[in-house]
């Protein structure tokens, strides 16, 4: 051969370096203890699977004639999708299981941003409420972003339930019900990986690690592990050597050329040049295969997961077209019951009771976590969604990564009764600088844009404490610091806090400004409560403020100020959305009850406030009511410590800000209709919204206000945050054209 692969064996008592040759790779077959071909059978024949991101689906297809027309595949070697696809087919699965997989929506949850909102920490839920989508910068050895698009967490937990029974530290993949390899490439040694044991989702999740769109695997011995295809695509060397196939067949899914690449972008040139090499080593490949399966899947790119059912028929109708090379390995109905009663005879039945837990990595306090989190399990049967479950509080602050194998932990049975947690720091952090820019403009308005920055430094200080920095710069000046020291296992946690803030103050009337304010805050306080689960924390808060209330132009908002308050109240925040921006689904309560008192230029006065939203998923429609209330309960305030009301999405017909009072409410009911869903991973659509609102505010000089309006426009969840345009019509004449970046005002 004119080119060159070296295969590491992970996993096995040797370490084997072959030079792609088929006899050297023979030899090293030999005595490896594969399962002997049945009666009938002609020859062991191999079926080799290209990587391809979704066009790998077509392999379904390809595996399902294969079992109509009885042809009994001995062998089963992948690279990337192909390595998923055969690992599923070698374990057990049947073509109509792969078929219902890959017309459901399970891919949906593998190409994640970031960690499920919902398996999210109660801080971290914080951050994607205040800061939608924020850009994350590790700045552990400086600013650094994350090595990959998408986040480990969903490929991890779709591979473990995936390969649920194959999960085992001491697997060996010569005894699955067929014999499997799986391929991919060392970015320490520039060599293939071959995986022949271990953990089955460990050495796929190497497989289909591709580069910039999920993170390396680092592997044993000091193996940095991405994508196979990069060297050897299409694995029929692997075949024929460790395998021992005698004959060997080829799945090839077929691209357009590469000689008619576009060029016109820099994404463009580097798929292609990418795409050239694959070409080359899978063209390479080809001449080791008795037969190949041609699926012309140019049609498709490599992220269809929703073309799944035309992938497949694709690949169906490829190995129809095959058919007479593909039949002379076919076998009588005879040959065949013994070939599958034989492959289901070496399918595992799992593994036991949890007797043992082991943790690597992560240090002292994160080992004590888990085997707390571990510890209801123990006596019972080790399973994927309970173990995965356990494993996600760990991972929920963000700092730590987690995935399990299970070992032998003794006792006899057969049966493995450990599970090893292996735990992985994120190399860019913490710290973590969040990056979020919000603009809310709107006609006859003033147009309001900040940058926030937000620096979080976990466990500072002790496991599950940090530091938490937050600064806003732009059409208003912000700096909040704050320490949340965790006191026990249990939530119990004290949190003292600073701020300082400074902002203009627009005051209107009848539509029309006729005041600016500036208005000047520092303020220091403690919080101290337990946060008991990541959907609930209840607190005590006590704060002290010295405001400064300056009047620049106009007239209005009472006399100057300077003075200090000070505010107790109690809190209960319930959070059981899906989503900190836009929950499909979920209901979501923010309630204090307090007091604020010794306010200057104020009564003391009872303070009050609730804010709640109700989310329901209705086709393709989301149903969603909320609403907010604020109120002193009708007490003598000073301006500098009202409520305010108005703006997009808070009566959008008005001018942002435009109302200010010592009571108010806010009730809100709309309905938003999916217009396009956005690519895989990056949110969850495009909608059109219909919204009626209603407000109305009070004050002690004012009689109460009540305005009301419809609001229409389109909303984008993106990568980015809530990206709105739309208009509002209202009573009174008020009307508005409004667009947002961000959470909304």
């Amino acid at each position: 051969m004119s080119w060159r692969t070296a295969a590491i064996v992970i996993g096995a008592a040797t370490m084997l370096t072959a030079a792609g040759g088929q006899e050297a790779g023979r030899t090293a077959a030999a005595g490896a203890g594969l399962p002997a071909v049945g009666p009938g059978s002609p020859a062991v024949v191999g079926i080799a699977l290209e990587g391809g991101g979704a066009l790998g689906l077509a392999h379904v297809g390809v595996l399902q004639w294969l079992e109509e027309h009885h042809v009994a595949i001995d062998r089963v070697a992948g690279t990337s999708m192909g390595a998923l696809v055969g690992g599923m087919y070698a374990t057990g699965a049947t073509p109509a299981e792969l078929r219902a997989l890959a017309l459901s929506d399970a891919f949906k949850n593998v190409f994640t941003l970031q960690t499920p909102y919902a398996e999210s920490s109660f801080r971290r839920r914080q951050d994607r409420r205040e800061l939608p989508q924020a850009i994350v910068v590790g700045m552990k050895h400086g600013p650094h972003l994350r090595n990959a698009l998408f986040s480990d967490r969903g490929v991890n937990e779709f591979l473990t339930r995936s390969f649920a029974h194959y999960n085992g530290e001491g697997l060996e993949f010569d005894r699955l019900p067929i014999p499997f390899r799986c391929v991919a490439t060392d970015l320490n040694t520039l060599e293939a990986v071959t995986f022949k044991g271990g953990p089955l989702p460990e050495a796929v999740r190497a497989s289909i690690s591709i580069p910039g769109v999920f993170s390396p695997v680092e592997g044993r011995d000091g193996h940095t592990l991405v994508d196979g295809g990069i060297l050897d695509n299409l694995p029929t060397d692997v075949l024929r050597g460790a395998l021992g196939a005698e004959r060997v067949i080829a799945v090839r899914l077929e691209t357009g050329p590469v000689a008619g690449a576009d060029t016109s972008s820099v994404v463009a040139v580097l798929n292609r040049a990418f795409s050239a090499g694959i070409e080359r080593n899978v063209a390479e490949s080809e001449r080791l295969a008795d037969v190949v399966v041609h699926v012309p899947v140019d049609q498709w790119t490599g992220m269809d997961y929703g073309k799944g059912a035309e992938l497949m028929e694709a690949g169906y109708e490829a190995a129809e077209r095959s058919r007479e090379a593909l039949l002379q390995y076919a076998l009588d109905e005879a040959g065949w019951k013994a070939y599958m009663a034989a492959r289901a005879g070496r399918r595992s039945g799992g593994a036991g009771l949890l007797r043992a837990v082991k943790v690597e990595g992560g240090g002292a306090g994160a080992a004590r976590e888990v085997k707390a989190d571990l510890k209801p399990l123990e006596g019972r049967t080790i399973a994927a969604d309970a173990t995965l479950k356990a494993i996600s509080l760990i991972q929920a602050n963000g700092e730590f990564g987690a995935t399990w194998a299970t070992f032998d932990a003794g006792g006899g049975g057969g049966a493995d009764a450990g599970v090893v947690v292996k735990l992985s720091k994120d190399p860019t952090g913490p710290p973590y600088l969040l990056i979020s820019p919000e603009v809310a403009a709107a006609t006859s308005n003033v147009t309001r844009g900040e940058m926030n920055l937000r620096l979080v430094d976990q466990n500072l200080g002790g496991f599950g404490s940090e530091l938490r920095a937050t600064g806003e710069l732009g059409y208003k000046t912000s700096f909040t610091g704050e320490y949340y020291r965790l006191l026990t296992p249990g939530g119990y946690f004290v949190e003292p806090r600073v701020g300082i803030l400074r902002t203009p103050v627009y005051l209107w009337a009848n539509q029309k400004r006729v005041a600016e304010r500036f208005q000047q805050n520092l303020d220091a306080g403690l919080e101290m409560g337990r946060t008991f689960t990541n959907h609930l924390q209840v607190s005590a808060e006590w704060r002290v403020e010295d405001t400064r209330w300056g009047l620049r132009t106009g007239t209005g908002g009472g006399p100057y100020l300077s003075g200090t308050a000070q505010t107790g109240l109690l809190h209960i925040n319930w959070d059981e959305a899906e989503s900190g921006a836009l929950s499909p689904r979920g209901f979501r309560l923010s309630a204090s009850a307090g007091a604020l008192y010794h306010g200057v230029g104020s009564s003391n006065a009872p303070e009050v406030s609730l804010v709640f939203s109700r989310t329901r998923a209705w086709g393709r429609n989301i149903v969603g009511l909320g609403g907010t209330v604020n109120s002193y309960l009708r007490s003598s305030v000073a301006d500098p410590y009202r409520f305010t009301l108005g703006g997009p999405m808070r009566l959008s017909a008005s001018s942002i800000d435009e109302y200010r009072g010592t009571d108010m409410y806010l009730a809100r009911a709309g309905v938003m209709h999916r217009i396009a869903a956005l690519p895989t991973g990056l949110g969850q659509g495009l909608y059109s919204t219909l919204m009626y609102e209603a407000g109305e505010m009070w004050s002690p000089e004012a009689r109460a206000l009540l305005r009301q309006d419809v609001a229409l426009g389109v909303v984008a969840n993106t990568p980015i945050g809530l990206v709105t345009f739309g208009g509002a019509v209202g009573d009174a004449g008020r009307r508005k054209v409004f667009v947002t970046l961000g959470r909304w005002f």
